[in-house]
């Protein structure tokens, strides 16, 4: 079994500002840790520089300790920057990711050079294995959870990481021992098993799918269910669920075929505790009663833990619809304003004072997806439209799994945003969700496609009321019934708008006014509304 990190050489040369624990705290009493920015850029040198010199092992620990509160604080804050942006992130953005995942990598060196301490025998560190194995986890994990705050895929070094720590401990018989951290309050107790179940569950969760505040919900709720998952050197007897398998000699999360060095987790009472509060919520109990968190709403927090369900103990999301892989080109449109002009084929100007396109340039958008005229190129350009091409990987009946190359130019996309897509074939722009979006290793921008069923008319909207008189009117879209489906007649708002009961005013080659009824689907850009004609 490996346990070997690729660690830094320790020398003398180019010590940190601190040389011991109560250096250290002079150090931060003096510096201006309120400023995110300057903080993690101080962090990081200092880290940098302690992870390079031959401090003694206990001192390094206390240092990493007192250290973890001003880190997280800087890490919070700067994550702002990049979280939940659509992909690819502006420069500004990636600088701040970049800056991320270099700070959390140097707190795991630090971690991971007191582990190899208590692997060569330190007596000092051999009572502290259980603590320092978790901590240097908790930092992977918070590298991981940024990563998926602005889609990426991890790379394979994270995975063998993480299982060599697991290793490490195992054989340091560390792997069950408590550990308190307060950097869980909501649950502090923990353990090594737990920070590598959390982990690995993260991972489970879908996280692509998941929006920023649902996936640091899951975070909170695995910091309390950790606990709940059982190691273990042989697989589970009749276990209620299907364990988690690893390889941990292996770079990848999960174990594929067979063989290796494999450890089971069995989750057999994590799948039980998820199930009740399911339940419970089914009742009409509140998710705060259920220790899920005073935030936590219905029927959101119902259908994340339904989610959580699927994905960790029954093999992933179950399709309404097949997949099977596609090929050919998919083009696509980002942009309301841009979707607007090329479903209608013409520029959305306020009512009675529009310049439809001629019927040459309609029809080549019908035909093309595009206007072949200089007119157009002129608009577009200026506006900074685009139709894109991308690559359909597979597709269903209701959805498209489709990839580009991140060197080609195109739009920003993320989940939850609104496009338009004209798959091969098909004779027009069909209005979608990008229900997720990632970057893979091979720098390819993919993203999950949800068709919104039913051919799509351009509409322009505005508020009604006294406040609304000097409103001007916003791009909007109708749907029409899909009775086969389910789907009742609906109206595509800016997002923000709805509130039920709201009288808004649509204009389709007349004025009218609809009273909006149910929200039927939410995005970063949009709301998909039932209504009423009034």
């Amino acid at each position: 079994m490996t346990t070997a990190f690729d660690l830094p050489v320790l020398g003398n040369e180019q010590p940190p500002a601190f040389d011991g624990a109560r250096s250290c705290r002079d150090w931060l009493s003096a510096q201006p840790l309120a400023n995110p920015t300057q903080a993690q850029a101080l962090l990081l040198r200092q880290l940098n520089l302690l992870n390079r010199h031959a401090t003694a092992p206990a001192e390094r620990l206390k240092i990493l300790e007192l250290l973890r509160d001003p880190i997280a604080f800087a890490q919070a804050e700067s994550a702002r920057k990049f979280a939940g942006r659509p992909l690819p992130l502006a420069p500004p953005e990636q600088a701040g990711m970049d800056a991320n995942r270099a700070l959390w990598q140097a707190v795991q060196t630090g971690y991971l050079h007191c582990l190899a301490a208590c692997l060569g025998g330190s007596a000092e560190l051999r009572p502290h294995a259980a603590l320092i194995a978790q901590r240097a986890m908790g930092a992977l994990r918070a590298e991981l959870l940024d990563i998926y705050r602005a889609p990426t895929d991890p790379p394979a070094t994270l995975w063998r990481t993480l299982h060599r720590i697991y290793a490490a401990a195992e054989n340091l018989k560390a792997l069950a021992h408590p550990v308190s951290d307060s950097l869980q309050p909501e649950h502090a107790a923990t353990s090594v098993v737990a920070a590598y179940a959390q982990t690995l569950l993260l991972h489970r969760a879908s996280p692509y799918e998941l929006s920023g505040r649902q996936l640091m919900q899951v975070e909170r709720w695995l910091h309390r269910w950790g606990g709940k998952v059982v190691a273990l050197n042989a697989p589970p007897v009749e276990p209620r669920v299907p364990p988690l398998v690893v390889d941990v000699a292996s770079d990848v999360p999960e174990a594929a075929g067979e063989g290796g060095q494999r450890r089971w987790l069995d989750l057999s009472d994590l799948s039980r505790s998820v199930k009740r509060r399911i339940a419970h919520l089914q009742r009409g109990e509140s998710p705060a009663s259920l220790g899920l968190g005073e935030d936590c709403v219905q029927p959101g927090c119902e259908n994340l833990l339904k989610h959580l369900y699927q994905q960790w103990f029954k093999g992933g999301a179950v399709r309404q619809h097949p997949r099977r892989s596609g090929s050919g080109i998919c083009r696509l449109v980002t942009g309301l304003d841009a979707i607007h002009y090329y479903l209608s084929g013409k520029v959305f100007q306020q009512p009675g004072q529009g310049n439809a396109l001629s019927k040459t340039q309609a029809d080549e958008i019908a035909t093309f997806g595009r206007i072949a005229t200089r007119h157009e190129d002129d608009y577009s350009q200026m506006q900074g439209f685009l139709i894109e091409e991308w690559q359909v990987l597979d597709e269903s009946a209701t959805g498209y799994r489709l990839t580009r190359p991140l060197a080609r130019a195109g739009g920003r996309i993320g989940g939850g945003q609104m496009v338009a897509i004209m798959p091969e074939g098909s004779r027009g722009f069909l209005l979608a969700v990008a229900r997720w979006s990632r970057l893979t290793g091979g720098n390819e921008l993919q993203a999950g496609i949800q068709i919104m069923p039913g051919h799509p008319s351009c509409v322009a909207l505005r508020g009604t009321g006294l406040t609304a008189v000097n409103e001007k009117y916003r791009p909007g879209f109708l749907l029409p019934a899909v009775p086969a489906l389910k789907y009742p007649e609906s109206v595509i708002v800016p997002a923000g708008w709805f509130r039920a009961g709201r009288i808004i005013e649509l204009y389709e080659n007349a004025s009218r006014q609809i009273r909006l009824t149910r929200q039927l689907d939410r995005g970063s850009d949009f709301e998909r509304c039932a209504f009423d004609r009034t």
